[in-house]
């Protein structure tokens, strides 16, 4: 499971969340992206890391609500967890 360490309002369906993911933040690297899903049946959305802090293993996700599951992303606060956060691919 990965916490959601931080949401932030951005724009009108923009939102920004760090999350805390230890592997990835300590590989990740500038145009590389992850897989992120809500819960065991969700589906696999393909987001760019925005940012990341090897030392706190965080990564910085920014995304916008345009369909169920983004939708159902926005509703996460900090707290809850992401079923699963893969990467870095790319």
């Amino acid at each position: 499971m990965f916490e959601i360490v931080k949401k932030v309002h951005l724009a009108d369906k923009i939102w920004l969340m760090d999350v805390r993911a230890e592997r990835v933040a300590a590989k990740c690297q500038p145009g590389e992206f992850v897989i992120v899903r809500i819960d065991g049946k969700g589906e696999r959305i393909p987001l760019t890391v925005c940012d990341y802090d090897r030392k706190a293993g965080t990564v910085t996700i920014v995304f916008q609500e345009v369909g169920a599951s983004t939708t159902r992303m926005k509703d996460l606060n900090e707290g809850d967890f992401f079923a699963d956060f893969v990467g870095p691919l790319g």
